[in-house]
């Protein structure tokens, strides 16, 4: 996996991938491929603890830039399944009605079900590799 989130597939449309849109970016973030992206006062932020909506992820990387720069965002839409990887064993956590949380590296942190809005959908070639879903979307 290339960066920490990656897409994977389409639950709804078979073939579908996300629409790539240049979006304006916060001062001073460090942006890098891969990385899950909301939006804070119109403008694209890092997603970290408190991840509740998802905007997409960073198709390019980006840093230090002036605020409104526009920037490459792979937009996350339903449906769409994402490749994670897990703060832990996620095996015991596939499909069950709970909503995951991010910790401050971008990893769906398992331990917190608590502000977050992915689910897991499957684990991957191991434990840790998640497949995700966001279940609160900014532009969908």
């Amino acid at each position: 996996m290339s960066g920490k989130f990656e897409f994977a597939y389409s639950l709804s449309n078979p073939g579908e991938v996300p629409a790539i849109e240049m979006l304006p970016v916060a001062t001073s973030q460090t942006l890098k491929a891969g990385d899950p992206v909301a939006v804070s006062g119109g403008q694209v932020v890092i997603g970290g603890n408190g991840f509740g909506r998802m905007l997409g992820v960073m198709a390019q990387d980006a840093t230090s830039l002036s605020a409104n720069t526009l920037v490459a965002v792979q937009v996350d839409q339903p449906g769409f399944v994402w490749r994670a990887t897990a703060t832990a064993d996620a095996s015991g956590h596939i499909m069950d009605a709970r909503t995951y949380d991010l910790d401050s590296s971008q990893h769906v942190n398992i331990s917190d079900t608590t502000g977050g809005c992915f689910e897991i959908v499957k684990v991957g070639s191991s434990n840790t590799q998640v497949y995700v879903v966001a279940t609160a979307h900014e532009l969908a």
